[in-house]
């Protein structure tokens, strides 16, 4: 007697189905994990009918292999309940993990009394009404009986859901990526103290805070210091390299494009200083390339983004910047362009930064335990929640918490 094989759905952001087509064709990876985590999916399809629904630019409905199929659908269609409520309800799944809080899915699976694993690498914020209402309702969502846990990305994001949403954090189940080797030597300093090379990975946006690295750079320039810029990632340079050109540093940036995840850790390992600039609106979890500098032990700048103030020390593990603030950005990175002795701090800690910065259980191992046990008749939600971990020091942090500001 043959069973039906029930129906697991994804719902995500990112072109599952290229993924999966790129490392057949044994392409490499372009960020942490994602060949990892695109096979994990891909095998799942021997115990479950896998279909991951994508928002991303490639509107699509194709069959990769037997049970794994992959949807693409487009920003209008997302965002629109009229047309993606009947897509969900033709799928009709047995298990739903959200992989963005996304308020009407979460609202439909809860309403379906589906089984649903919201996780996410997103940190929340009540900044005016309307965002304190949509918080309103995504609480609703998240806290019905279909829902075990919440996951978030790391310590900061999964603090913003008790902040926040005031979600218990005995309901909450903090993740993070595998972990990456780190150099095994801290670096020498550059043999020309007035020009220091920068590396900056992500997509090229203002929000990101490509146009603040370029002011920063002009910056430089006029106080007699030369930064060279390398920018890798998605997005259209012309923009950026225009205003290179009206800044007059044109001949010191350089934009590589859409790099393998082995080339951006090489460039990082290259560069004398990692760039994270990320402003406050940019929705952040734990970005990856914090992690990937602090294992090249190159000298981190970084942005006071709430997603991960607090979780390393300024002038001990990096330098910080008030985001947005093109002037600050400079001023960090002149202290360490005529700093060597703090230049090498930075990359003698980087190695023990590095590892503090993980918190929670794999995203494999998170993903494992919703599939086995979607009702967690087994109590792993209470073994890996936020509070178990605050409580055990299982990762203390090695700064303060947290400011309740979050």
């Amino acid at each position: 007697m043959e069973f039906a094989l029930q129906h697991l759905v994804f719902f995500q952001h990112g072109d599952f189905g290229a993924g999966y087509r790129r490392f057949s064709e044994g392409l490499p990876e372009t960020y942490r994990d994602q060949k990892r985590s695109v096979e994990f999916v891909a095998a799942l399809a021997n115990r479950y009918r896998v279909t991951t629904i994508a928002i991303c630019n490639r509107p699509h409905r194709e069959k990769l292999s037997e049970n794994l199929w992959s949807i693409g659908i487009n920003i209008r269609t997302a965002y629109s309940p009229r047309r993606l409520l009947p897509l969900l309800n033709d799928l009709n799944p047995t298990l739903f993990i959200c992989r963005t809080p996304h308020l009407a899915a979460l609202l439909w699976a809860r309403w379906r009394h589906l089984p649903t694993l919201p996780c996410f690498a997103d940190i929340f914020s009540a900044n005016d009404i309307r965002s304190a209402a949509k918080n309103h309702l995504l609480r609703f969502a998240l806290s019905g009986p279909n829902v075990p846990c919440v996951a978030n990305h790391s310590r900061n994001a999964s603090l913003s859901l008790a902040h926040v949403l005031h979600l218990p954090e005995t309901r909450s189940v903090p993740w993070d990526w595998s972990h990456l080797d780190v150099a095994s030597q801290a670096k020498s300093e550059p043999a020309d103290p007035m020009m220091h090379t920068a590396f900056f990975a992500g997509v090229l946006s203002a929000p990101k805070g490509v146009g603040d690295c370029l002011r920063a750079s002009a910056l430089l320039r006029d106080q007699g210091l030369y930064l060279s810029i390398n920018f890798a990632g998605a997005g259209d340079p012309a923009p950026w390299l225009g205003e290179a050109e009206r800044l007059g540093i044109a001949d010191r940036i350089r934009f590589v494009g859409l790099l393998a995840h082995a080339s951006v850790r090489e460039q990082m390992r290259k560069a004398d200083i990692v760039l994270v600039p990320s402003r406050h609106d940019y929705a952040e979890g734990m970005p990856n390339t914090i992690y990937e500098a602090l294992a090249a032990r190159s000298a981190l700048v970084l942005s006071d983004h709430p997603a991960f103030a607090g979780r390393l020390r300024p002038a001990e593990d990096c330098m910080i910047f008030r985001a947005a603030d093109p002037e600050d950005l400079a001023a960090q990175i002149a202290k360490l362009m005529r700093d060597p002795d703090l230049l090498l701090t930075l990359s003698q800690n980087a190695a023990a930064a590095h590892e503090a910065l993980y918190f929670g259980i794999e995203w494999f191992t998170l993903m494992d335990l919703f599939l086995d046990d979607p009702s967690d008749k087994t109590g792993w939600v209470s073994r890996h929640s936020l509070r178990t971990l605050r409580d055990s020091n299982l990762r203390r942090p090695r700064t303060s918490s947290l400011s309740e500001d979050v």
